[in-house]
This record gives structure tokens, C-alpha cells and sequence, in this order.
């Protein structure tokens, strides 16, 4: 935060002038995305209908997560953030740019279209890491849950509410147009990026230390802290089973409930009200009810709502579903991510950050796998149900643990010290 920035935040009780700056880029780019996202599994079907194959471009986009994250944070805390996050942009829009080509000529085949998604996944991956690592630097300690929640309401509304549906009415139009308004907007949200003045940068280490090393230090912090351990592993199983199901979502909604690509896109759009609920009410719900009721009540709708669908394969009872998940997972984001950033010393967060990384999202390039293969022999239905079953086991395993090491690290109105890592 730049010493300007900091002296009007601090005087009129607003958010500096550098997380707007952020905040437009987020909201530029997760527009494009959006689109994308809504786009993406309708070029899928139309090049496959096996479910192990659809279910692979969520795998190829959630494998960098597995494969990178963890390298990723020793690379955050050794590098200047910033300038990670403009290049990351700028090559994830160099690839979108490909793909509306290849989609528009016809010269895309599912197997590049895995691929292309992949190398995407990586960008993304940086980037994401990065702007969490960076948003401590540019709001006070104070603020994180206003500034993380601004920034989910935002993501939400572009990226759900408005570049779902339209990105799934434009494939209809151009099959290759959400993809190259997706790279215009990944190249002018990086141009913003670019333009951010941050003069108390988190700190970046000198390469003293070995690789390895570094690592394993990231790796030994999250270890011994209790509670960020356990929300990781609960944040694990919770993506892997959300990823059953949403990995062949597109073939559930034109097979199970019979719609068409403006379905869909309506569909999609119509969850995505949950999030903008949650990025509303998740800072309120937290002081309302306590972070640790909170989580905890989160995780329980989570596994309630998965098993809705499978059960009843209706429109309205999938949207009333996805809306109540949607709000109880952008709740949890809110309070955890903002936890995480509280928690973790800034000279160790890109490492710390990349190991719950690696646990909470790297664990759902395993969901796409296995939803596909829950889908191709048991039917699409099954997905749901599987999913709800293993997060029911997990929320009374992990549930106790959880409220166990919350007792230590969550105390009303400030958070203790983290652990030594010695």
C-alpha cells in the first residue's frame, strides 16, 4: 500500500485506491472467464460424448494444482508477486486467443482442447496464488474480510451472473467468441495489474536457501498448525466430491434434465445467485454465528446439497441446490481465505498458501477422474450421490478435529500468534 493510499484509508475508513485497481482487474477478467467457463464443457460435448473425456477438461484444468502448487509458493516468496500475475494474464490470453481460433475454424479436437486447458490451468494457478498473497499488502489486516468479500461479490456477479449466461448464448451465436472476448479481457485486466503502485510489497527472499529447503519449511508451518491443516483436508474431500458431479455437469444437464445451451447458461447463472448471497452474508454470518459454527454449518450443506440432485433430477431442485451450496461455499471462502491471510507471516505465505493449495484444490483433479468414471459406469446421477456420501463421513471424522484446534487459534475479536516452525 502506497504511503498516499494508506493515509486516505486510514482517514476516511475506505478501501485504498490500489485494491480498486485490483479489484477492477479481477472483475474484468472474471467476466472473461466466466464466459469461458459456460462455454468450455458446451465445445466439449460437441467434440465427445464419453464422460471420461468431458470430465478431463476439468481434470487437465485442476491438475496444475496438483502437480505445481506446492513449487509454485517457494516461487512466489523468491519473485516479485505483481509481475506474476501480469504475465500470467498475458499468456493465459495468448491461449484463449488459440482456442477461439481453433474453435471457430474447426480445427480443434478434444485432445488440444485438454491440452490448451491445461497450460491455461497453470496460468491460472499463478495468478490466483499470487493475488492472495498480494491483498495483504494493499488493505489493512482489518479490512481482509470486507476487501475478500467485495472481491467474491464482484467475481460472482461477472464471472456467474453475467459471463455464464452470455457466454453460453455466444457459443450458440460464434462458437469461438467467448473465448477471444476472454483473451481481451485476461490482457486488460493484466495492463491493470501493471499499473498497481505497492510500496510495502510483501517481503521476497533472497535465493539463500536451497529449494528444497524452502519447501519444506512451507510444508512443516502448515503441519503443525492444527487448524489450518485441518481446514485443508476438509477443503480437500469437499473439492474432490464437488468435482464429481460438476465434472460432466454439462451431459447432466442436457441428458438428465434436458436442456440445451441457453438452459445451461440460465442454469448456471441462477446458481451463481447463491454466491452473490454468500459474498453478501458470509462476513455477517460469520460474526453473527462465530467462524467456527459457521465453517462447520457450511460443510453440513455442502453434503446435503449434493445429494438433492441425485435424488430428485429436476431443474428446479438442481438450482436450489447449487444456490444453497453457493452460499455456504462462498461463506467459507470468505472466512477461511481472510483466516489464511491473518495466520500466515507474509515472508512465508506463497509456500504456507501453496501447500493448502495443493491439499484443498489440488485434490480435485482426482474428482474429475473418478466423476467420470462414476458417470460412465453408473450413471450420471451416481456422481451426486457418491459425492454426498463421502462429505457426510468426512464432516463427522474431520468435524471434531476441526472444532478442537479452532478453540486454540480462534479467539473473539483477534488471532493468536501461529506456531514456530522450528
Amino acid at each position: 500500500m502506497t504511503d498516499t493510499d494508506r493515509h486516505d484509508h486510514e482517514h476516511s475508513g475506505r478501501l485504498p485506491n490500489s485494491y480498486w485497481r485490483l479489484y477492477t482487474s479481477s472483475t474484468i477478467s472474471n467476466l472473461g472467464d466466466g464466459m469461458v467457463v459456460a462455454a468450455a464443457p458446451l465445445l466439449a460435448i460437441s467434440l465427445t460424448d464419453d464422460s471420461r473425456l468431458i470430465a478431463s477438461i476439468s481434470f487437465a484444468a485442476m491438475l496444475p494444482w496438483l502437480i505445481l502448487s506446492l513449487p509454485a509458493g517457494v516461487y512466489l516468496d523468491r519473485h516479485d508477486r505483481q509481475k506474476i500475475m501480469f504475465r500470467a494474464n498475458i499468456v493465459r490470453g495468448a491461449i484463449f486467443a488459440l482456442i477461439a481460433i481453433g474453435a471457430a475454424t474447426g480445427s480443434i479436437n478434444i485432445y488440444l482442447l485438454i491440452a490448451a486447458t491445461a497450460l491455461a490451468g497453470v496460468c491460472e494457478l499463478f495468478f490466483d496464488m499470487s493475488s492472495q498473497a498480494i491483498l495483504p499488502a494493499i488493505v489493512d489486516q482489518e479490512s481482509l474480510e470486507v476487501a475478500n468479500s467485495r472481491l467474491y461479490i464482484s467475481q460472482i456477479i461477472s464471472n456467474g451472473f453475467i459471463g455464464l449466461p452470455f457466454g453460453a448464448w455466444i457459443f450458440v451465436i460464434a462458437i469461438g467468441a467467448p473465448f477471444g472476448i476472454n483473451a481481451i479481457a485476461l490482457i486488460l485486466a493484466a495492463l491493470l495489474i501493471r499499473s498497481i503502485r505497492i510500496k510495502s510489497a510483501p517481503k521476497v527472499e533472497s535465493s539463500t536457501k536451497s529449494f528444497g529447503t524452502d519447501l519444506r519449511e512451507g510444508l512443516a508451518w502448515l503441519w503443525k498448525h492444527d487448524l489450518l491443516r485441518t481446514l485443508a483436508i476438509m477443503l480437500g474431500v469437499a473439492n474432490m466430491c464437488g468435482m464429481f458431479a460438476q465434472a460432466v455437469f454439462v451431459k447432466f444437464a442436457r441428458d438428465e434434465l434436458g436442456l440445451g445451451a441457453r438452459g445451461f447458461g440460465i442454469l448456471l447463472a441462477a446458481i451463481s445467485v447463491g454466491s452473490i448471497l454468500g459474498g453478501l452474508i458470509g462476513q455477517r454470518v460469520s460474526k453473527k454465528l462465530g467462524a467456527n459454527t459457521a465453517i462447520i454449518l457450511s460443510y453440513t450443506v455442502f453434503a446435503i446439497s449434493d445429494v438433492i440432485p441425485g435424488v430428485f433430477p429436476r431443474v428446479w431442485s438442481v438450482a436450489l441446490s447449487g444456490i444453497v451450496m453457493a452460499i455456504a461455499g462462498t461463506t467459507w471462502n470468505v472466512i477461511t481465505v481472510s483466516m489464511r491471510q491473518r495466520l500466515i507471516p507474509p515472508e512465508l505465505f506463497g509456500r504456507v498458501n501453496s501447500v493448502y493449495r495443493f491439499i484443498g484444490t489440488g485434490s480435485t483433479a482426482f474428482g474429475a477422474l473418478i466423476g467420470g468414471q462414476i458417470a460412465y459406469s453408473f450413471g450420471l446421477r451416481a456422481t451426486y450421490l457418491a459425492s454426498g456420501v463421502v462429505l457426510l463421513v468426512a464432516l463427522i471424522t474431520l468435524g471434531p478435529v476441526f472444532l478442537r484446534a479452532a478453540k486454540i487459534y480462534i479467539v473473539p475479536e483477534r488471532t493468536p500468534a501461529p506456531p514456530s516452525i522450528t
